[in-house]
This record gives structure tokens, C-alpha cells and sequence, in this order.
């Protein structure tokens, strides 16, 4: 089977299976090619819509390009950049520990990020009180707050807004030229997810990626180093996505090749597979989701199995 007749079964199983019946998009580049750009929905590929949790992922690059800037250090504590304020059992909690999600807070309850959003201010003081329940670098927990916590450091390692940043160091390089960002109510953008961009603005992400930092026209966003730093297994990782860790990036292998991807609520996916020149996007819609809804992240592996099959028959030619 060829990577369009893998794309061709992927698409029938969105449109006729009802577990995938939320799904908005499925975008697919091998190569140079795109192969695949379908709408399920009203929203077009090019209409801005929420990534959820794949807002880290662009975190994370953002704090590639600030290291590549020499405006933040990996090594950097949260009582570094932070100041005085912050809980003695934090101040050692690093951007690296931020990152990889293994700061040791207790992420549930009053701390969970659902909770800490009904806050009417405060959020970064909250988040950062939370119970320590092991050490730095132990061990992992998602944690949404983390993310948060991070972005706040963005802030004032950048000594500017992480949008304003964002807008000239990132997307204006990727040709991304619509999106939203909310900020909670001291004007943080959000750094644990919300924010708002299309599935080809996606696409440009996991391509910038597969480039190991190099956008269109040659302009470098983060080091090479840094991309293989963040999309190696840092831990196991955990629930939900069930798969190593990197920054802020889910680590994982399909069909036999090293793959990464960012993950979102209600079926946002951005796969990346370098030695496949593979990438690719799902998204899908919270309203719409039933209850035996599954990511169309599911049909995937069919369309990267595919390419890796194509890739062995050039190679046994």
C-alpha cells in the first residue's frame, strides 16, 4: 500500500467510523508533497481553531529560540527567575525540570488547571504552592500548571511579552499570520494550551521541527541541538498520551522509526517522523465529541506504516 492509498483508507475511516466523527481535519506532507489537506467540518484548513495541549509544543519551541537567542538557560531555576516570592521547595525546580514535567508538584485538585483557572487572579503564585510530592527530576506527572509556570519564566528571562516574542521569533518566519492566544487575569499568556491556530499553521509547526529548527528561507528558530534534546526520551511519560517524554513533545516510535508528536484534548495530533520526511495533522472538535470518540490519531499509524514500507522497497531497489 502507497502513502496515498494509506492517506485514501485514513480519510474513509474519519468519514464512516463514528468514533472519529469529531474530527475536523487530516493534513499529510511526505516529502515536498502534500499529500492529503481535508475538512470534515465547516472550519477550512486555514481557519484558526483551539489546539488544546499542543500549545506546549509551541512553547517549547519558543524556548528554543530564546536559548538560541541567549535569553534563557536550560539550567535556569524558578528562584532564579522568579525572585524571592517563590516557595523555598520551588526555587530549585529548573526550566529543564519544567520542560520534561518532572518539577515533583502535585498537579489534582485545588491545583489542577481547571481549578486554578475558576481563580479570579494569581494563578503563577497558586501553581507554585502547590505540595512537592518528589523531588526535582524524579519522576513525571503531566502537568498543565508546569506549563504555566514556564511560561511566566519566558517572561521574564524574554524581558517581553511571550506573544509579542512569539509573532516576530515564530510565526512571522512560518508565515502564521492569524491566531489567539488567552492570557489568565494577570496577562500571561496561557502556556498549558488555548491557544488558537489553524491545521496548515500546525503543519508549518511539525515541518519547522523536521528541519531540526531551520524555517523556510533558511532562517535557523533553534539549534539542532535543541531539537534532538527535545524530542528524545527524557522519561517513561504517562497518562494521557501513555508514551516517553522530551519538552514538552510525547516521544514515541511507529513502524519501526523514532517519532514525536504534540497532543492536544479532543484529538489534536501533530506527527512528526524525520526519517520518513513525514508529517502529519489531525485535529478535532470538543463540541462534537461522543462517547466512544477516539483520536484520529488511530488511523496514523496506517499512513506512517505505509511510508516506512515505501521507504524499504527504494531501499531494496
Amino acid at each position: 500500500m502507497t502513502v496515498d492509498e494509506a492517506v485514501a483508507v485514513a480519510d474513509a475511516r474519519i468519514r464512516k467510523e463514528s468514533c472519529f466523527s469529531h474530527t475536523e481535519h487530516l493534513v499529510v506532507m511526505h516529502g515536498n508533497r502534500r499529500v492529503a489537506e481535508h475538512a470534515y467540518g465547516r472550519r477550512a484548513v486555514d481557519e484558526p481553531g483551539d489546539i488544546f495541549s499542543v500549545t506546549k509544543s509551541v512553547l517549547s519551541t519558543l524556548v528554543g529560540s530564546a536559548v538560541l537567542d541567549g535569553r534563557f538557560r536550560l539550567e535556569a531555576t524558578v528562584g532564579e527567575l522568579l525572585g524571592r516570592s517563590v516557595p523555598e521547595a520551588v526555587k530549585q525546580v529548573s526550566m529543564r525540570h519544567l520542560l520534561t514535567m518532572t518539577g515533583g508538584a502535585d498537579p489534582s485538585g485545588e491545583y489542577d488547571i481547571d481549578a486554578v483557572m475558576a481563580l479570579p487572579g494569581g494563578w503563577v503564585d497558586t501553581l507554585l504552592s502547590a505540595p512537592r510530592l518528589s523531588a526535582p527530576g524524579a519522576q513525571f506527572r503531566y502537568d498543565n500548571g508546569a506549563a504555566h509556570v514556564l511560561a511566566a519564566c519566558l517572561v521574564r528571562a524574554l524581558g517581553e511579552d511571550p506573544e509579542v516574542y512569539a509573532a516576530r521569533r515564530l510565526f512571522a518566519p512560518l508565515g502564521i499570520t492569524r491566531w489567539h492566544w488567552p492570557r489568565d487575569p494577570d496577562a500571561l499568556p496561557y502556556g498549558f494550551g488555548h491557544l488558537q491556530l489553524s491545521p496548515l499553521d500546525l503543519l508549518a509547526l511539525g515541518r519547522l521541527w523536521l528541519a531540526g529548527g531551520t524555517a523556510p528561507g533558511g532562517r535557523r528558530l533553534f539549534t539542532a541541538e535543541y531539537a534532538a534534546d527535545a524530542t528524545r526520551v527524557h522519561s517513561a511519560g504517562g497518562p494521557p498520551e501513555c508514551t516517553g517524554y522530551g519538552f514538552l513533545w510525547w516521544v514515541t516510535e511507529m513502524a519501526g522509526h523514532a517519532t514525536y508528536f504534540a497532543g492536544g484534548y479532543a484529538g489534536q495530533h501533530v506527527v512528526v517522523v524525520p526519517s520518513l520526511d513525514l508529517v502529519t495533522v489531525t485535529t478535532g472538535a470538543e463540541a462534537a465529541l461522543g462517547a466512544n470518540w477516539r483520536p484520529a490519531l488511530d488511523v496514523v499509524h496506517g499512513i506512517v506504516a505505509a511510508a516506512a514500507r515505501g521507504e524499504l522497497s527504494a531501499d531494496d531497489c
